[in-house]
């Protein structure tokens, strides 16, 4: 009967208070103000722990959202820099496109002057070469006489032996 507790015995309430038996498993009932305290404190506590969190949380998101705005700085600096990147890029390319077809024009005028200057070299090498011929022409007595003494002489030389 010690833990009887719908009797209302002497025995049953001193029972109760024993903490031998009421470490073994028997409780007995709060009562209903009791029950909302506890009630209340553990909805306090809650509340008190779910107020910390929101208060983390947003901690959270504040830090979340300077990041955020961080990166997209960091993203719209990233593209301007790669815009102005590819506009020097472009503006170098068209540069030295523009360098290039200068020296090719540079580089063709010179070959002009140079094919002028091959061709003048060549008319005077002709000329000096007509003006040779010409000479030698006009004055057959400047041949190389002794060639064509020797060849004279020669046959003369192998007529004469043969009569």
């Amino acid at each position: 009967m010690a833990g009887n507790l719908v009797k209302e015995d002497s025995s049953s309430v001193q029972d109760l208070q024993d903490p031998r038996i009421t470490c073994s498993g028997h409780k007995r009932k709060k009562s209903t103000p009791e029950i909302n305290k506890d009630y209340r404190e553990r909805k306090k506590e809650e509340v008190e722990k779910l107020k910390a969190e929101t208060e983390e949380l947003k901690k959270s998101k504040f830090h979340l959202d300077g990041q955020a705005f961080q990166l997209r700085m960091d993203l719209e600096e990233t593209r301007e820099e790669n815009i102005n990147l590819k506009i020097v890029e472009k503006s170098q390319s068209e540069h030295h496109q523009q360098e290039i077809q200068a020296l090719k024009e540079e580089h063709a005028q010179e070959m002009l002057e140079r094919d002028r200057e091959l061709n003048a070299l060549k008319e005077e090498h002709e000329r000096q070469m007509w003006l040779i011929e010409l000479g030698n022409m006009n004055n057959p007595m400047e041949t190389p006489a002794p060639a064509q003494a020797a060849t004279y002489f020669n046959s003369n030389h192998f007529a004469s032996q043969m009569a």
